[in-house]
């Protein structure tokens, strides 16, 4: 959306080259965005940040892999999310999320999906200053099939920055700025504000009920993963069947609950191995002290996943 060219002088502009997730979901603070890896290779990923003081932000992020993201929106604030350009499928809060879609969720919840392979994110995090009555009509998360409202705003953040990075300072053109933000605003409470239409999904919930499920789902898994997780237990404590539960996993990351928890093995061994705390235990010892008992299932999947061997991680480490 803007050029390279202009963005060296700016001290209001932020980021770099990443190739670990926690670093770069690390870089967009107050969201407690928490990346897991889906889809294997090693990981290659960039972010940006064009900071305008503490009401907006808004950040581009580029990453080669499928992940996994999730990211709670703080008090006061709004989390806006599109896609930069045309990418293979992702969801959002169980919704489908392409060039059409944009996402918002309001203050004190959760917006989490699949993003896919090679995708090129905007999110932008907006205080509800900006917003007329302060965002009071924006009380869920929505996923909005909205293609002209959706384009409008993508040209106006590619007009804004583009003329905003090609002044000398952000910071002598305070009428410049402030009509960027009030357009941009205005234009995100039109979008949140109209007619809700909250139809039902393949797997018989609601996109809210769907969430709601996943949610607990999610948080169960988190909570026992150090102990193992039985997913006949994670049915029964949540209340649903295994049918149901594979397909609410399904609908919001692409992929089923076993999967999911093996995922994120793995992506726990990976960041053992990169941590110095665990310098002189053996990789056998921590892929079995995160859940993991099938050796060669292991190193495979391992390798698929990072592009290289477990020992290879920790030899690059050290």
């Amino acid at each position: 959306m803007v050029s390279d060219g202009n963005l060296g002088r700016h001290v209001w502009i932020s980021g770099g080259s990443f190739t670990d997730i926690d670093a770069q979901a690390a870089h967009l603070h107050g969201y407690g965005q928490q990346y897991q890896q889906l889809s294997g290779g090693p990981f290659e990923g960039r972010f940006r940040s064009f900071n305008f003081e503490a009401d907006l932000g808004v950040h581009f992020e580029v990453a080669n892999r499928a992940l996994a993201q999730a990211a709670s929106t703080p008090a006061g604030r709004l989390s806006v999310c599109l896609l930069n350009a045309a990418s293979e499928p992702c969801t959002l809060n169980a919704a489908p999320f392409g060039l059409d879609q944009v996402a918002l969720c309001p203050e004190h919840l959760v917006l989490e999906g699949k993003t896919s392979e090679g995708v090129r994110l905007c999110c932008m995090d907006v205080s509800t200053d900006l917003l007329p009555d302060q965002g009071h009509g924006l009380r869920a998360v929505r996923v909005l099939a909205d293609p002209a409202r959706s384009h409008q705003l993508r040209d106006l953040v590619s007009c804004g920055l583009s003329a905003l990075t090609s002044l000398d300072s952000i910071s002598n053109y305070p009428a410049a700025v402030k009509e960027f933000k009030s357009a941009l605003g205005d234009l995100l409470w039109r979008m949140g504000t109209q007619r809700k239409q909250e139809g039902k999904r393949a797997n018989g919930h609601t996109s809210d009920r769907t969430m709601q499920i996943f949610q607990r789902a999610r948080e169960y898994i988190h909570d026992g993963l150090a102990d193992g997780i039985s997913i006949v237990a994670l049915c029964t404590a949540i209340g649903v069947s295994r049918r149901a539960l594979e397909s609410v996993f399904r609908s919001v990351l692409g992929t089923g609950p076993g999967n999911y928890v093996r995922t994120l093995q793995l992506n726990e061994v990976r960041r053992d191995l990169l941590s110095n705390a665990s310098g002189d235990v053996s990789i056998g010892a921590i892929a079995a002290r995160r859940g993991i008992w099938h050796w060669s299932r292991f190193s495979r999947d391992y390798r698929l996943m990072f592009g290289e061997l477990p020992s290879h991680t920790r030899l690059r480490q050290r």
